[in-house]
């Protein structure tokens, strides 16, 4: 799947509600950060330039799809960091807590270049859903904007 688009976005009222999917765990995690990034700005005008690598460790997987949105965001708002390329790995640690480890690449918001389409204020737990099968994984959240 690597690329294509496994997101779409779908109706609410007020807020931006996405749902992301994949093979895997990691792969529907990278793709609801595309869907995040692509809600920001238009993902086929982000260079992969910068790379930062990040890690986060959460009791469960909402939290952990909660800081992941949550770290995208933070990222565009003290960085002026955007991101194309994602890479994320997620397992379990020793604690038995989830372990996310996240490669990404991108670049510096340039208004020149970059059309602003929405901004995003946080991710919400609300109506988050997280499903997954032997082949498929569907995650399912809020963003606040």
């Amino acid at each position: 799947m690597g690329g294509s688009k496994d997101y779409r976005y779908l109706e609410h009222m007020t807020d931006a509600e996405i749902e992301a999917s994949g093979k895997t765990m990691d792969e529907a995690f990278e793709n609801a950060g595309r869907a995040v990034e692509n809600l920001m700005v238009d993902l086929s005008s982000v260079k992969p330039r910068e790379t930062r690598e990040v890690q986060r460790e959460e009791k469960d997987l909402g939290a952990l799809l909660y800081d992941w949105i949550e770290t995208l965001i933070a990222f565009q708002d003290d960085e002026g960091l955007l991101f194309s390329q994602f890479n994320c790995e997620i397992s379990k640690s020793s604690t038995g807590k989830f372990l996310l480890r996240a490669k990404l690449s991108g670049e510096k918001f340039d208004p020149e270049k970059h059309e602003q389409k929405t901004a995003i204020k946080a991710p919400t737990f609300h109506n988050m859903k997280i499903s997954h099968g032997r082949s498929h994984v569907t995650l399912r959240f809020l963003v606040d904007l």
